[in-house]
Order: structure tokens, then C-alpha cells, then sequence
């Protein structure tokens, strides 16, 4: 097969796997709230709560589109280190056991000062 079509096959069919994936599963992020503003001299305490679907094994935890942590409790919190002042965006996704993303995930913004 033409690798060129490869290139543009192979994204298309991750993406079409993982719409597929996401019927079941959901992630919500409890706090901080969305718009919050938080100290960059401090930890960020993020509690969430997921329903993994049939496909979630664990959440992939997002700080301005970097992992920064893997959490596989179903519920609970995370720390992480904000360290410039600014807006930042933190996401919570859910992944399959094999590190695909199911298509589930919750973002807020936050401004770190």
C-alpha cells in the first residue's frame, strides 16, 4: 500500500475509533471550577470522577496539551505544579489499557498566578 495513503488513512481510522469508543464513558472534572484562579507557589488539587465505559482502563492527566500524570482510580484527585503565571487549560481523558484515547475527556481553564 502507498504510505501516502497510509498517512492519511491510519489518522482517520484512529479518529473514527475513537468517536466510536466514546458512547459510554465520561469524565468530569469536580474542581477547580472552570475560569479558576489558582497560585502558581501551590499545588492545583484537581478532583474528578469517571465512568470508564466499556473501553476506559485509566485517565491521561493534561496540562496545556502535555501529560503530566496517568490516574487509574475511577474517582478521586491529582496534583500538579503550575509553574508560569498565565492561562493554562487541564484535561482529564480517558484511555483504553493500551494508551488509545477513547474520545472522552473534560478540559477547564484556569489562571495561574
Amino acid at each position: 500500500m502507498n504510505s501516502r495513503v497510509l498517512h492519511v488513512a491510519f489518522p482517520v481510522f484512529l479518529f473514527a475509533c475513537a468517536s466510536a469508543l466514546a458512547d459510554d464513558g465520561k469524565v468530569t472534572i469536580l474542581s477547580p471550577a472552570d475560569g479558576a484562579v489558582v497560585s502558581i507557589q501551590d499545588k492545583v488539587t484537581i478532583r474528578y470522577k469517571a465512568v470508564w465505559g466499556p473501553h476506559g482502563n485509566h485517565l491521561h492527566v493534561y496540562l496545556d496539551g502535555r501529560r503530566m500524570d496517568v490516574v487509574r482510580e475511577p474517582e478521586g484527585s491529582d496534583d500538579i505544579r503550575i509553574l508560569l503565571p498565565g492561562k493554562h487549560q487541564i484535561c482529564l481523558a480517558i484511555e483504553t489499557r493500551w494508551h488509545f484515547p477513547t474520545g472522552v475527556q473534560q478540559c477547564i481553564n484556569v489562571t495561574a498566578r
